[in-house]
């Protein structure tokens, strides 16, 4: 996201950012895939996609839904060696109104920044319960 073409200005931005307080991160739902080829095929291809959507339930409060995505393949296939979908549902109190503009900015630098952790933390853990070499996702950068 180039943040210099946004339709909120930064200190507006900044004004809703400090009124937020967090209340909740929760686990929603979690899918994991794992190959029934036993054999670790070494280096993979991962992706990693998110997706976010804003529920506003009640004036000072809101529920995100972000879901992140991770795709491993083998290398120079098209093979699927694991797959892991989480969800997490983000519950925050605002101060001031938190509008579309400024989701659009929340989505992709400070909401990530907070759930990144867990993301992260959720894919070692389960890569390590599926009795492969856990998996260890790189820090998430905000791209300006």
């Amino acid at each position: 996201m180039n943040l210099n073409k946004v339709k909120i200005s930064s200190e507006e931005y900044q004004k809703i950012l400090t009124g937020l307080d967090l209340i909740s991160i929760s686990l929603k739902e979690a899918k994991c895939y794992l190959t029934s080829d036993i054999k670790f095929p070494g280096e993979l291809n991962i992706e990693i996609n998110s997706d976010e959507k804003l529920r506003i339930v009640k004036e000072e409060q809101v529920q995100i839904i972000q879901k992140y995505s991770l795709d491993a393949r083998k290398r120079n296939t098209k093979s699927r060696f694991l797959q892991i979908d989480l969800t997490l549902m983000v519950t925050l109190k605002s101060k001031e109104k938190f509008t579309e503009e400024f989701f659009n900015v929340y989505k992709e630098v400070s909401l990530k920044l907070n759930t990144w952790p867990y993301f992260r933390e959720f894919v070692n853990n389960i890569t390590l319960r599926m009795n492969i070499p856990p998996l260890t996702i790189p820090l998430f950068k905000v791209k300006v």
